[in-house]
């Protein structure tokens, strides 16, 4: 029984270890500038709750930081990535109302239904949409993981913060796991 509790107890530090190694490992090889400086393909805005049409204020502050880069032409089309696949709920197509709504053409409004996370909306940005490109669009605090995700899929990609979003340590503490969760996503491609 001893044996056991050891080995547990080992088990449990080299997985504090290594979590802690891949938030250091992520926060040091990604630069963010938080401010578009050229070109890009697309603004790619990762989806945030919605009721009804009405965006949450995390994503509206995502949609407005993608529509000025727009209007300011640093970008050519915005993609929109959230869950939409439920005819109830669409993160998706009350993020494409609001963007048709302050002026964006529809020929520049791309839309993913499913991009249920970082990692897979990144990946069908590559794969389904093509982006060589991107502006990434979301709150600071996870920046770093969003961009880097982005770069292992072989998007050209650079972080726009939308501010942050009240009660920061429990975003904190779910992006420190949600990093290690994408790590090994990526890694292991699945």
């Amino acid at each position: 029984m001893k044996f056991i509790k050891r080995a547990f107890a080992c088990f449990i530090f080299i997985l504090i270890v290594a979590s802690i190694a891949i938030n250091y490992f992520m926060e040091n090889t990604v630069n963010i500038n938080k401010k578009a400086m050229d070109k890009k393909e697309f603004a790619i805005v990762l989806g945030a709750s919605v009721h009804g049409n009405e965006l949450s204020g995390a994503l509206l502050a995502r949609m407005n930081v993608a529509i000025d880069l727009y209007k300011k032409g640093y970008v050519k089309s915005i993609l929109l990535s959230g869950d939409g696949t439920d005819e109830y709920y669409s993160e998706t197509t009350a993020m494409k109302k609001f963007a048709l709504g302050n002026g964006i053409p529809q020929e520049n409004i791309l839309t993913d239904e499913k991009g249920y996370n970082t990692y897979f909306t990144m990946l069908r940005a590559r794969e389904v949409f093509n982006a060589k490109s991107a502006y990434i669009i979301t709150q600071n605090f996870h920046l770093v993981r969003a961009v880097w995700v982005a770069q292992e899929c072989g998007i050209e990609a650079q972080g726009v913060g939308a501010g942050n979003l009240k009660g920061p340590w429990y975003y904190y503490i779910r992006e420190f796991f949600a990093r290690v969760k994408d790590f090994v996503q990526t890694r292991l491609k699945i």
